[in-house]
């Protein structure tokens, strides 16, 4: 089965790889989070980023020189520091943005009403999918590449990411499993959420040569301290913030990974990230105890 899984990110590469519809030649269409078709008449030259993840992509693809918003997040890249800000990710000014006059704003959500008012000014939006499985991060590289007239350099990435992960994954193969959970932190005080088996974490938690304990739950929902020590995971992914939380939760202390210290404290962001690859390589350590 982990043999499979190996083999597996050759199709990922394949998928995120396929037909383009015009390459770098502008117009381009690409398609977005609801299926449709968005043209990209010419190669964008002033980009506005809401979310760290479109961020990051523009800075890989060597396009920092044409971001000139991006929204406020503490996972923003370095290079994005000085650039002007539209606001919040999940709150971002339209007004600021429209003052801004880019010609493609990236991550524009339909729930916030942003992406109808930009549209409605005749400003190209692109949002990308939600992020489930390493596949839709290679995709998502491939779209914005496609997006930037930046198509090779979103090809190299493409191919680091994926080389990088088979790499790793091979170090962990042939080792014995390892019941583990992705936990997130809530409000000062409530339990945690956990990573459920349909999560990017949960792919890179059986990539890494882990189990993990809440695969049958869906998405991220709130677990309770009791549903923790029943599955008794043996190490516990979380963010740096939460270890010592976790490590200090009295009712937790007779949890394996808990009594053994194996609360590894993680840069979660990076798991919907070009950086994903990095992600699994401090993973898989972790679990091979390095």
């Amino acid at each position: 089965m982990r043999t499979l899984v190996v083999l597996a990110v050759a199709s990922l590469v394949a998928a995120a790889l396929g037909p383009t519809v015009h390459g770098d030649a502008f117009p381009v269409i690409v398609v977005d989070d609801r299926g449709q078709e968005v043209v990209i008449p010419s190669e964008p030259q002033r980009i506005v980023a809401i979310g760290a993840l479109y961020a990051q992509i523009v800075v890989d693809l060597g396009a920092v020189g044409r971001l000139v918003g991006v929204a406020d997040s503490p996972e923003n890249p370095p290079e994005a520091d000085g650039i002007a800000s539209v606001g919040a990710s999940f709150a971002p000014s339209v007004e600021v943005i429209v003052s801004l006059a880019p010609d493609l704003v990236l991550g524009a959500s339909d729930w916030s009403g942003d992406r109808a008012a930009l549209e409605s000014v005749g400003i190209v939006v692109l949002s990308t999918p939600l992020l489930t499985s390493v596949g839709d991060v290679l995709s998502t590289v491939r779209t914005l590449g496609e997006a930037l007239g930046a198509a090779q350099a979103a090809a190299q990435i493409i191919g680091s990411i994926a080389e990088e992960i088979v790499r790793i994954e091979a170090e962990a193969l042939g080792a014995e499993p390892v019941r583990a959970a992705f936990l997130y932190p809530a409000t000062p005080g409530d339990p945690p959420y956990a990573a459920g088996g349909d999560s990017i974490e949960s792919e890179l938690l059986f990539r890494a040569g882990a189990v993990n304990v809440f695969a049958g739950l869906s998405g991220f929902p709130q677990v309770s301290l009791e549903s923790i020590i029943a599955r008794d995971p043996e190490i516990i992914f979380t963010a740096d913030s939460q270890v010592e939380t976790l490590l200090g939760t009295a009712a937790l202390g007779g949890v394996s990974a808990v009594r053994d210290g194996l609360v590894v404290g993680v840069k979660a962001a990076d798991a919907t990230s070009t950086r994903v690859a990095a992600l699994l390589r401090t993973m898989v350590d972790a679990l091979l105890g390095r």
